[in-house]
């Protein structure tokens, strides 16, 4: 650790780029707090060999035919101060291997501060209309945040399929007594690009679920500018028009059934 500040009942929020990471959901949103919270670095965690190096390569400076530096992938790990309580931001690659010794690693880190929350942030592709509402879903294992994601209007996830590290950290995290979730922002299949509208909602709703302000102002100018260029988009593509029209009505009707059925 570059330095052990004390923090005031941090919340530690962990993106992985990767799989689970659509419209960069995860990734951004994590950049996005460590520029816009005047985060400092607090470390990293070495997953040595945990990662698949030839998938996500080592960073080398040649000059002159001579290497200067070369610097391995690594979890960056950096920290926000707030009013009422601070963040630990975690970042990187979801890893190949290992998951059992990355998720020790987190759990001495949060014992270290004193954290008893632990968020990921992930995207998904789904087939949903940019022209609505961001449908977010989540998992948990908290009744707790069971209670308050819904309450903010987030679909619990029904899901049977290959695992991401973010189930594998919010059943560990609950299996040892910390409170967890994960909350996923859905990507329009047709918009599979970097997505700050999508970033945008999310982390609305992390901030109400855990009740720390979070300063959006940029983000907001971002995703509006974002919606701008996919509508002009839009309107000189007249099939584009229809799929979407299609994924509307699709919408409409799955947001009109109970939410423990979708």
């Amino acid at each position: 650790m570059v330095e052990r500040p004390l923090l005031k009942r941090p919340v530690v929020v962990v993106g992985f780029g990767g799989w689970a990471d659509a419209g960069n959901v995860s990734t951004l949103s994590l950049l996005y707090l460590r520029e816009a919270e005047n985060s400092a670095r607090l470390g990293y965690v070495d997953v040595g060999d945990l990662l698949d190096h030839t998938q996500h390569r080592p960073y080398v400076a040649i000059e002159g035919g001579f290497i200067k530096h070369l610097e391995m992938p690594a979890f960056e790990v950096y920290y926000a101060v707030k009013n009422e309580r601070d963040l630990i931001l975690l970042s990187g690659y979801e890893l190949s291997r290992g998951w059992s010794e990355f998720v020790e690693a987190l759990f001495e880190l949060m014992d270290g501060f004193g954290a008893k929350t632990v968020v990921t942030i992930g995207g998904l592709v789904d087939n949903t209309p940019h022209t609505k509402p961001v449908r977010i879903t989540f998992l948990t294992t908290s009744e707790r945040f069971y209670a308050k994601c819904m309450h903010e209007g987030l679909r619990p996830s029904n899901y049977t399929g290959p695992a991401s590290m973010h189930s594998y950290i919010v059943k560990s995290s609950g299996d040892r007594g910390y409170e967890a979730f994960s909350i996923w922002g859905h990507v329009p299949s047709y918009l599979n690009i970097a997505n700050p509208r999508v970033v945008l909602a999310v982390l609305e709703k992390l901030s109400s679920i855990i009740e720390t302000p979070l300063n959006l102002s940029r983000l907001y100018v971002e995703a509006a500018l974002f919606t701008s260029k996919v509508n002009n988009l839009v309107e000189k593509d007249e099939r584009l028009k229809e799929i979407i029209k299609n994924l509307e009505e699709e919408y409409e009707e799955q947001e009109n059934r109970p939410a423990s059925a979708d």
